[in-house]
């Protein structure tokens, strides 16, 4: 069996103490192994610095511009961008112009982020 929606199907939820927005992708889907969520960034808007305790995370930068921070390094992303993190990196995402971004984490661990004070 296989699962299906579009994003403009997915409903934009504000988080408690978090920004940007979120698409949850995966409530929507339900998959077993991984977890799909669409972010959305308004300009300035930041995540949480963080890393994972299992999880390898894919980005795929859908619109907007993007300033990426994994560990040390820093650089720009676009759209059509895709990074891959592994889970022991930290990592930050700053929205230079608003945009969203698609990020899909494996294996599907519950809470596996740990934010790293700054």
């Amino acid at each position: 069996m296989y699962s299906r929606v579009t994003l403009d199907e997915v409903e934009v939820r504000d988080l408690d103490a978090t920004e940007p927005s979120l698409k949850a992708v995966g409530y929507e889907l339900r998959p077993e192994r991984m977890r799909p969520n669409v972010w959305v960034y308004e300009a300035g808007e930041s995540s949480n610095r963080h890393y994972q305790r299992e999880q390898e995370e894919l980005y795929h930068v859908l619109s907007g511009r993007f300033e990426v921070t994994v560990d040390d390094e820093t650089f720009e992303a676009g759209p059509g961008e895709v990074i891959v993190v592994p889970p022991e990196a930290e990592r930050k995402l700053t929205a230079t112009a608003a945009g969203e971004v698609f990020v899909v984490g494996a294996p599907n661990a519950k809470d596996d982020g740990v934010v790293v004070e700054e």
